[in-house]
């Protein structure tokens, strides 16, 4: 039995694993070194957080302007630059190699 390439991600925010999962923002703070995504995941909101990046490599593979976008793949990699995290989503993907990172679910009142 193959593993969805969302499993890791999913299990974290603890929503099922064939949920969808929505980037609606992205911030790129502190000329690069901070990135702050923000999203939802089966209804549930979250931020995913990367401080302390290195080293980021970017491929676009839409040329419009778009809103939201689904993740198709996500491998978390290692802290402290050890090995890259890498997200792939409908519109684009990045490699990043970073310092540490934080999965915030943001509770709905």
């Amino acid at each position: 039995m193959s593993k969805s390439p969302l499993e890791a991600f999913t299990t974290l925010l603890g929503v099922p694993e064939d949920a969808p999962v929505i980037i609606h923002k992205l911030d790129v703070l502190d000329w690069g070194q901070t990135l702050v995504f923000t999203g939802t995941a089966d209804g549930q909101a979250f931020e995913l957080c990367y401080t302390d990046c290195r080293e980021l490599r970017w491929r676009v593979y839409v040329h419009e302007a778009g809103g939201a976008t689904a993740l198709v793949s996500f491998a978390a990699g290692r802290d402290q630059q050890r090995s890259p995290a890498q997200l792939l989503t409908e519109h684009f993907g990045l490699t990043v190699y970073y310092g540490s990172t934080v999965l915030t679910r943001k509770w709905q009142i």
